[in-house]
């Protein structure tokens, strides 16, 4: 559904998602924000569509994004989230920094602000500490600090992995199923084991993107992965959108403690209703196209 905020056409979702034996329901126009900050990082992961991206300063219009934020709240539109994501923010901590004193006002402090980052840099570790994030994802390929070492392209600190001084009840861990690494219900297994171990709360799974060989070569299907086979998984939903995406979730149990589980089972990476992405310069419409808002 396309809908007008003062001369610009946003396609927002009209439908919310549908579940087994229930159809979908009618929902308000809402948007998600993804404000990528730099395409730069220091990893060098061969699955990531920034992995040959260097960071290029330039302006960042810090006040062009709350500007749209504000008006979009004006005109009845729901801002579910604020994602400050890259490449990897912590490498503009001073321009991150100045994006989460302006949504601590009174205005935007009401908005729920995210941050994704892969965790393993000190100065990654330090902004996770901040007390506005409402929501924290951390890019955790692996359990085993040396397999990380050899998908991010440099050695992983040990202490990397310990998240000291950052909320874990904000905090989820993203994993990519890879063919070679965590590509079975084994090792699933080990991945729900370690965040249990690491206080985590939260996982998801995801299959890679087919967007270059490396990803083809190594690409598993969750399909694969008998999640009912793991001693203490139980499933409690399944989710979709047609065509676009479809996801299951789960929960684990383990020493008196839970971890929730989400994965992925499909999506259109072309799907971007409801998304917008923000450059520091242009507002787009979904990550893939150049399908200018503003």
């Amino acid at each position: 559904m396309v809908i007008d905020v003062n001369g610009k056409k946003i396609d927002v979702k009209e439908f919310g998602c549908s579940m087994p034996g229930i159809g979908p329901r009618r929902i308000p126009p809402s948007v998600n924000i993804f404000a990528k900050v730099t395409a730069g990082c220091q990893a060098r992961c061969p699955f990531c569509s920034n992995a040959d991206s260097a960071h290029i300063r330039k302006a960042f219009d810090i006040e062009k994004l709350c500007a749209f934020v504000k008006e979009l709240q004006e005109n009845g539109v729901i801002v579910n989230k604020v994602n400050i994501t890259g490449g990897e923010p912590s490498i503009v901590p001073e321009l991150v920094g100045s994006i989460v004193k302006e949504f601590s006002s009174d205005e935007l402090s009401g908005i729920h602000l995210h941050l994704n980052t892969n965790g393993l840099s000190r100065e990654s570790r330090h902004m996770m500490k901040h007390p506005r994030w409402d929501s924290i994802s951390v890019s955790l390929h692996h359990y085993d600090r040396a397999r990380l070492s050899e998908l991010y392209g440099f050695e992983v600190a040990e202490e990397a992995l310990a998240f000291n001084g950052v909320d874990m009840m904000k905090m989820n861990a993203s994993c990519n199923l890879i063919r070679g690494f965590v590509d079975n219900a084994d090792e699933v297994h080990r991945m729900l084991d370690f965040c249990i171990e690491a206080g985590i709360t939260r996982i998801g799974f995801v299959s890679l993107m087919k967007v270059n060989p490396w990803c083809v070569e190594r690409f598993v299907d969750f399909n694969e992965i008998d999640m009912e086979s793991i001693p203490r998984v139980y499933f409690t939903s399944r989710m979709d959108r047609g065509a676009d995406c479809c996801c299951s979730n789960y929960l684990y149990n383990k020493d008196l403690k839970v971890l929730e589980i989400y994965h992925r089972n499909y999506s259109n990476f072309r799907y971007c209703e409801s998304s917008l992405v923000y450059d520091g310069e242009f507002f787009r419409q979904g990550f893939h196209e150049d399908n200018i808002v503003w």
